[in-house]
């Protein structure tokens, strides 16, 4: 199993995509990070609420994590690659577990990325432009927490999702329409049902002043059963399917 989680990691930091992803989350992160930092009004960036929307931009790691998920599984799909990987350890089960986890080692890697990037830039600007910090220690390790278990999490999902959407176009364009746009409308007409999902459980998980959010508590647990409830469904579907 050791050895299987091994060449999974290897996969992933072997490839230029993962490579392409992280640069792309660095680029994301600095430029939505720095920008409202700049830009926004003083009063805008006084008080805690203020302050954890700013600093939780880092958590959109969650969404790339998951696209290096989805390339663990339908990558090996698209370029032939599942066949071999397979004949060398039938037990898929095995094989699932082992994308899980370094989906979730990736996911985790890339959260301490943004999160740290977004917490070290927008703490620098709120100091130059002598704004006081309101965040407490407290609130500062929530924030951390939320989105680097956030991330690694969002790393499984796109795993599970990879693996009950083998075609890798497909599913990246599942993942992003839901998480920019069904997600918002849901949430934006049922909130008491879009608080539920996915994006908006991590929103939750970092302390986000978002009204009709879970508490970070509960947003954990609901998120953890997404990602539990996507891989049950995804290992099923990849031990059902035939690899031609």
């Amino acid at each position: 199993m050791i050895s299987q989680i091994k060449a999974e990691v290897l996969k992933i930091r072997s490839t230029r995509t993962t490579l392409g992803l992280l640069l792309g989350m660095i680029a994301f992160a600095l430029l939505f990070s720095i920008l409202p930092g700049l830009l926004s009004h003083a009063a805008q960036l006084t008080g805690k609420d203020n302050q954890v929307n700013l600093l939780g931009i880092g958590a959109i790691s969650g969404i790339f994590a998951a696209l290096a998920g989805i390339m663990l599984v339908a990558s090996e799909y698209r370029f032939g690659t599942i066949r071999p990987t397979f004949l060398f350890s039938p037990n898929r089960g095995r094989v699932f577990a082992s994308k899980v986890v370094a989906g979730m080692l990736a996911g985790f890697v890339f959260g301490v990325v943004a999160e740290g990037l977004s917490i070290l830039v927008d703490f620098i600007i709120l100091r130059a432009r002598g704004i006081s910090i309101a965040l407490s220690g407290g609130d500062f390790a929530l924030l951390l927490v939320g989105a680097l278990v956030g991330a690694a999490l969002w790393g499984a999902i796109g795993v599970g999702l990879g693996a009950i959407v083998p075609n890798q176009v497909a599913a990246i364009i599942l993942l992003l329409a839901w998480g920019f746009v069904v997600e918002n409308l849901v949430f934006g007409l049922l909130p008491s049902v879009g608080r539920y999902l996915p994006v908006h459980a991590q929103d939750s998980m970092i302390g986000l002043s978002t009204p009709h959010l879970l508490a970070a508590g509960l947003g954990a647990v609901v998120l953890l059963a997404w990602t539990a409830g996507l891989g049950v469904i995804g290992l099923s579907l990849l031990r059902r399917r035939d690899v031609n």
